[in-house]
């Protein structure tokens, strides 16, 4: 009965021996402060490249939803942009078009342009002038150029007068006038000159009719009153400043009439031209001469010095922007 005994304790020994031991090898049984002792932190540096690596990955499905929807945004935003700008330029193009009509239909006045007060200012000094220069056959010889330049120029004047919307005194005897200023420019002797000038003087005082229609076309060369509009813009520059604007206003006003009137009378003359083609451009410089002289004039007229100044600005522009086109040896 002992033996059994001391074998039975010592095999409830062995027992307890092993459970305990079984016990150890479990992690699962171990006390909750060495469990957390057995896998230690992570040093700092892999804590931060984790939390950069965790902050990417969140960021950029966080940026491409904000850019995703940032581009149908944009289309939405550029799509109603194209329809906006062409209902405002589409009523832009009908409100040019009646300009070009005006002429075409005869709706522009001389007026507009050049007042018949002032160009009938400008007759009795061009036939004067003229009147001077064939005194004698060596005058003449002398004045030929001179002759070419105001013969033409006083035909336009006449034209000019005879299609006027207002009465003047010469309106009734401009075709005369034009016919016997055309004789004078194309006389190729004193005689033929003489002769001319003459029925001139006997034309302008009324005694001469001559049945004619009257239109705007091509009527003189173009280049005897280019020249001549050059030496009036001289004087023209001259007398529009300081106290002469006042003093000279007489002569200006008609200075500024004619270069108008040269303007418009030489839209047709494009074929006299070293660019004969370039129609449009002639026109568009021509129209251009005539409206800043005009406005040259109207500015006279009001006694304005800072109006005159700009269309005069506006007229020396116009010479220019023409000569480089159909005139560049001039300048």
């Amino acid at each position: 009965m002992k033996l059994a005994s001391g074998w039975s304790w010592l095999s409830v020994s062995m027992v307890i021996v092993g459970v305990l031991t079984a016990a150890a090898l479990l992690p699962g049984c171990k006390p909750p402060a060495e469990q957390q002792q057995v896998q230690p932190p992570l040093p700092d540096e892999e804590v931060e490249i984790v939390e950069e690596v965790v902050e990417e990955v969140i960021a950029e499905p966080a940026e491409e939803a904000a850019e995703e929807p940032a581009e149908p945004a944009e289309e939405a935003a550029e799509e109603p942009a194209e329809p906006a700008e062409e209902p405002a330029e589409q009523p832009a193009e009908p409100a040019e078009q009646p300009a070009e009509p005006a002429e075409e239909t005869g709706q522009l006045k001389v007026s507009d342009f050049a007042p018949a007060d002032d160009l009938a200012s400008q007759v009795p000094v061009y036939i004067e002038d003229l009147a001077e220069a064939l005194e004698n056959e060596e005058e003449y010889n002398e004045s030929k150029d001179k002759i070419s330049k105001r013969a033409n120029t006083l035909v336009l004047v006449s034209l000019a007068l005879g299609l006027h919307d207002e009465p003047s005194k010469y309106k009734s005897a401009a075709a005369a006038m034009m016919q016997s200023a055309q004789q004078l420019a194309a006389a190729e002797d004193y005689a033929a000159a003489k002769a001319a000038i003459e029925a001139v003087k006997t034309a302008a005082a009324g005694q001469a009719k001559v049945e004619a229609e009257l239109k705007w076309e091509k009527v003189v060369p173009v280049t005897p009153v280019a020249e001549q509009v050059q030496l009036i813009y001289t004087k023209l520059k001259r007398y529009t400043k300081g106290s002469r604007l006042e003093s000279k206003a007489d002569d200006t006003r008609g200075f500024a009439a004619v270069i108008a009137v040269v303007g418009h009378g030489t839209i047709a003359n494009v074929g006299d031209t070293i660019q004969p083609k370039e129609v449009e451009q002639w026109e568009k410089f021509c129209i251009q001469m005539r409206d800043a002289a005009a406005a040259v004039n109207a500015g006279i007229r009001a006694q304005d010095a800072d109006a005159t100044a700009a269309a005069m600005e506006k007229l020396d522009q116009s010479c220019h922007d023409c000569h480089k086109v159909f005139h560049p040896e001039a300048e």
